[in-house]
């Protein structure tokens, strides 16, 4: 079966950066990789092109019938619950996709 992407972009007020980042990387990421079939997280910091989102996380999931049992998990619940917590005034937008080629 083909890998599924889950793509989390974020904007974040200036003053809340650092915690963003480090909540971010130290808390959430590592979370999110305990939901067996969740293969890796990587994180990236916009420099160009990029209007709204200065923040976007990628989650790669080893198939798309995992990342539907991810996203209708209570695990995703409480992750969604916990971001909403901690910064209720960001902007976020998802995106999956799951890969066509090779």
């Amino acid at each position: 079966m083909a890998t599924a992407l889950f793509v989390v972009k974020a904007t974040i007020r200036k003053d809340q950066e650092d915690a963003f980042n480090r909540w971010y990387n130290e808390e959430h990421c590592p979370q999110v990789l305990q939901f067996k079939g969740v293969v890796s997280a990587r994180r990236y910091r916009a420099i160009m092109g990029e209007d709204k989102y200065q923040y976007m996380a990628v989650y790669e999931v080893q198939d798309e019938p995992t990342f539907s049992r991810l996203m209708d998990s209570d695990h995703m619940k409480t992750l969604r619950a916990e971001y909403d917590a901690h910064f209720p005034d960001s902007e976020r937008a998802r995106f999956a996709y799951v890969q066509v080629w090779p």
